[in-house]
């Protein structure tokens, strides 16, 4: 529902700009609003809070890396379609990778097979590696524990997994990694035992 409004309000926000005066743009209001709320709306439009998020939103836009090919569909739905998919039921009956590996992949290469950035490619790449890595010490891990490894996370926000992920607590994260370098320790003792005896 938010993520609605937010839609409409940006979808607001470019009618405004398209005017080449503010007096022009508070005279036009979109067809599906009334002249009293476009008022409102359009005095929000000009508030110096609102020019300066936006100018920081546009700007942290530009900073982006890797950008994916996903349109406008969000990351739920792209899963959900790949997770009811017939091939990928058929795929995951063998042991491949993490369905949100594959849905990495499938979001970050260009129509013509090439990857969208090579920061897109070496992250997928890493990704193989963990998993690798933790098929080779006989742990299973999930695609969202190899994207909070990989892309690291932010407070309260999930790389690679949309804005309705929310990350695993740090604290939970280094008692996991303590858990797991525990357990290697505890098998190399218990391998070291049996080669004495």
């Amino acid at each position: 529902m938010a993520k609605r409004f937010m839609n409409y309000k940006y979808r607001l926000h470019m009618h405004c700009k398209k005017f080449y005066t503010p007096e022009e743009a508070k005279e036009n209001p979109p067809l599906d609003v009334k002249e009293e709320d476009w008022i409102a709306l359009y005095g929000h439009f000009e508030e110096e809070a609102f020019k300066a998020q936006s100018a920081a939103n546009t700007g942290n836009r530009k900073q982006l890396e890797v950008l994916n090919t996903s349109g406008s569909k969000s990351y739920y739905q792209r899963l959900y379609e790949l997770e009811n998919s017939k091939e990928t039921n058929e795929e995951l009956d063998t042991p491949k990778e993490p369905i949100e590996m594959k849905l990495y992949f499938d979001t970050h290469h260009k129509k013509d097979g090439t990857w969208i950035h090579p920061q897109a490619e070496e992250n997928y790449v890493q990704m193989e590696a963990v998993r690798a890595q933790a098929a080779m010490d006989g742990i299973e891990v999930n695609g969202r524990q190899i994207f909070e490894q990989v892309l690291k996370t932010k407070k309260y926000y999930a790389h690679g997994l949309g804005h309705g992920v929310k990350p695993r607590p740090s604290r939970e994260l280094e008692l996991e990694a303590r858990l797991h370098s525990e357990k290697i320790e505890s098998e190399k003792q218990a391998k070291e035992l049996e080669e004495q005896i």
